[in-house]
C-alpha cells in the first residue's frame, strides 16, 4: 500500500508542487493565479531555427522578390524544401492551425472553385499554388524567431537592392533596374526599405548591421521615389515614421497605458479638428496631394476600371468566374473592351489595380468575404504583438502590415501566389502567435 501512495506522489505531487512554487495569491480573490508572462522576453526565448531553414526562407525572399531567367531551378526546389519541412514539424504546424483555421478558408474555397470556374484547369493550378503559399507562410513561422525573419529578409532584399541600383546606373541601364516594370520595382523597394529601415532602429542588432541597414535603407528610399509610384513613396513616408516612432516608445519606455491613452487622445483631437477646418478650406488637401505626383481624381483610369469590375460581379455575384477566368481576351467581349479603351495588346497582362475587386470578380463575394476575415483576423494578432510583445520586429510586421493593406486598395496581387510582399502578412501575425503558444508546441 505504501509503494502504492509513493507512486502516485510521483506522479501527480511533483506536477501539483511544481505548479505551486510558480503560482502567487491574487488579493482580490483569494486564488492562487499565474504569474503574468513576459511576451517581450519569451519573443528572445523562442527557440532559434536552423540555419539551413534561414537560408532556405532568405533565399526564397530572393527568388520571389524578383524574376530573372531559370529562376524555377531554384523556386521549385525550395518549395519542395518547405513541404518536407511542413511535413518534419507538423506538430508545431498543426498547432497554430488550431489556431488559425481561418487563414485556410479562402485557400480550400479556391480548392472547390474548378467546379464552376470558367477555366477548371487554370483555377485548379492557381488554388494549388495558393495553398502552398500559406503552408510556406506557416513553416516559416514555426521555424523561425521574428528577428530571424526580419534579418532573413533583410539579408535577401539588400542584394537586390544593391544589384538593382548598380544595373540602373551602369552603362546601358534601365530606369526600372533589374524589374519589369516602375510599380513593381516601386513596391519591392517598400519592403526592402521597411526592414532595412527596421533593423537600423534595432537595438539588438550590432552597430555594423545597423550602419549598413542605414545605407541600404537610403538606397531603397531613394529607388522607390524615382519609380513614379504614388502609392510607394507615400508608403515609404508612412512606414518610416512608424518604425521611428516605434523604436523612440520602445527605447524611451513610452509603451505604457497612460502615455498610450494620452498619444490616441492627441490624435483623435487632431482628426476632430481636421474634419470640422477642412470643409470650409478652399484648398481641396487630396487634389493637392495628386497633382504632386502628376495624378488625378480617377488614379490614372483605375477608377474607370472598377466601374468595369463592378459591372462583372453583378453578373457573377457569389461564386464569381473562378481563377484565370476572366483576363481572356478572345473569349470576353469586355475584356476586349477594357483593353481597347487601355491601350492593351491581346498578348498583355492585365488587372483591376484593386486586389478586392480582383478577389471578387475571380471568387466571388463569398471568396471576398473570407479573405476579408482572415485580414481582420491577422490585423489583430499583429497589433497585440506590435502592443504587448513590443520589439523591433513586432514594429516591422506592423509597418509591412500597413503597406500591404494601403496597396491593396491600389494594386491586385493580394492573395495571389509567392508575392513576399504579401506572405510576409501572413507570416507576422503567425510568429506573434507562435509566441502565445505552449513551449512544448513552439520547437520548430
Amino acid at each position: 500500500m505504501g509503494g502504492c501512495y509513493l507512486g502516485a506522489y510521483r506522479l501527480f505531487g511533483r506536477r501539483f508542487l511544481h505548479k505551486v512554487r510558480f503560482m502567487t495569491l491574487n488579493p482580490a480573490t483569494g486564488y492562487t493565479t499565474p504569474p503574468p508572462v513576459d511576451r517581450a522576453a519569451l519573443s528572445d526565448t523562442v527557440p532559434a531555427g536552423r540555419p539551413r531553414d534561414f537560408i532556405a526562407f532568405a533565399l526564397w525572399t530572393i527568388v520571389t522578390f524578383v524574376q530573372f531567367q531559370f529562376d524555377e531551378l531554384l523556386l521549385y526546389p525550395l518549395a519542395l524544401y518547405f513541404l518536407y519541412s511542413t511535413w518534419r514539424n507538423q506538430v508545431q504546424v498543426l498547432a497554430l492551425l488550431r489556431r488559425s483555421w481561418i487563414l485556410l478558408a479562402f485557400p480550400l474555397w479556391c480548392l472547390i472553385s474548378p467546379l464552376w470556374a470558367v477555366e477548371p484547369f487554370t483555377a485548379f493550378k492557381l488554388a494549388i499554388y495558393v495553398v502552398l503559399t500559406m503552408l510556406i507562410c506557416y513553416q516559416v513561422a514555426v521555424s523561425l524567431t521574428p528577428r530571424q525573419i526580419m534579418y532573413a529578409v533583410f539579408l535577401a532584399t539588400s542584394a537586390i537592392v544593391l544589384i538593382n541600383i548598380a544595373k540602373i546606373y551602369m552603362p546601358g541601364g534601365s530606369s526600372n533596374g533589374i524589374f519589369p516594370q516602375k510599380n513593381t520595382m516601386g513596391k519591392n523597394m517598400v519592403v526592402a526599405w521597411v526592414v532595412a529601415s527596421a533593423v537600423m532602429l534595432d537595438p539588438g542588432a550590432s552597430r555594423k548591421l545597423r550602419w549598413g541597414a542605414c545605407l541600404v535603407a537610403l538606397i531603397a528610399a531613394f529607388t522607390a521615389s524615382i519609380s513614379a509610384s504614388a502609392t510607394a513613396i507615400l508608403l515609404v513616408i508612412g512606414t518610416g515614421l512608424i518604425n521611428l516612432f516605434g523604436a523612440i516608445m520602445l527605447r524611451g519606455g513610452l509603451l505604457k497605458a497612460g502615455r498610450l491613452a494620452v498619444l490616441c487622445g492627441a490624435f483623435g483631437l487632431a482628426l476632430s479638428a481636421s474634419s470640422l477646418v477642412l470643409p470650409y478650406t478652399e484648398v481641396d488637401p487630396v487634389d493637392k496631394v495628386l497633382d504632386a505626383f502628376g495624378k488625378d481624381r480617377s488614379l490614372t483610369g483605375r477608377t474607370g476600371l472598377w466601374d468595369y469590375a463592378e459591372q462583372q460581379i453583378e453578373s457573377e455575384p457569389w461564386l464569381g468566374v473562378g481563377g484565370g477566368g476572366f483576363w481572356r481576351y478572345s473569349a470576353s467581349p469586355l475584356v476586349r473592351r477594357i483593353f481597347e479603351e487601355y491601350y492593351k495588346g491581346p498578348r498583355d497582362a492585365f488587372n483591376f489595380h484593386n486586389s478586392f475587386y480582383e478577389i471578387t470578380v475571380h471568387q466571388g463575394l463569398i471568396g471576398l468575404g473570407l479573405v476579408i476575415l482572415a485580414a481582420l483576423w491577422a490585423i489583430g494578432w499583429i497589433v497585440r504583438g506590435a502592443i504587448e510583445v513590443a520589439t523591433m520586429p513586432q514594429i516591422f510586421v506592423f509597418s509591412q502590415a500597413l503597406g500591404v493593406l494601403i496597396r491593396t486598395t491600389t494594386e491586385a496581387d493580394f492573395l495571389q501566389p509567392f508575392v513576399i510582399f504579401h506572405m510576409l502578412f501572413w507570416i507576422g501575425a503567425l510568429s506573434v502567435l507562435r509566441l502565445y503558444l505552449p513551449p512544448q508546441t513552439q520547437r520548430g
